[in-house]
């Protein structure tokens, strides 16, 4: 056992007995995200080094840009200043769907093991 692992051994023996935490609710599991412990490093990524400037997928990008999407973010519940988990961009979602279809991709299963 090294210094370190013995001086923190013995702060845990002294340390004051706390109160034991409450427990959730019985029916209620909590959610917890889980630990990739196998992770080996995080990267830095630009996106905009990821796609060529003369790539078809940027005209496709410029096109929804200029398009009103307000209908798509309509039934979105998660807003600023309130609790919730944020939702997707309809332009993102819109430019891959659209993408995948000049490229002949037709199904969302399609889609979804063409895009991984």
């Amino acid at each position: 056992m090294s210094a370190e692992q013995a001086v923190l051994i013995e702060g845990l023996e002294k340390a004051p007995a706390e109160p034991p935490p409450t427990t959730p609710p019985v029916n209620r599991k909590p959610r917890l995200k889980p630990v990739d412990r196998r992770q080996v490093r995080l990267q830095v990524i630009d996106p905009e080094q990821l796609v060529e400037q003369d790539h078809p997928v940027r005209a496709i990008w410029h096109l929804l840009g200029r398009l009103d999407l307000s209908p798509f973010c309509e039934g979105i519940k998660a807003v600023e200043g309130k609790p919730g988990r944020d939702r997707s961009d309809p332009q993102v979602l819109i430019a891959l769907w659209l993408y995948a279809l000049s490229r002949g991709v037709r199904e969302g299963r399609a889609l979804d093991e063409w895009a991984q």
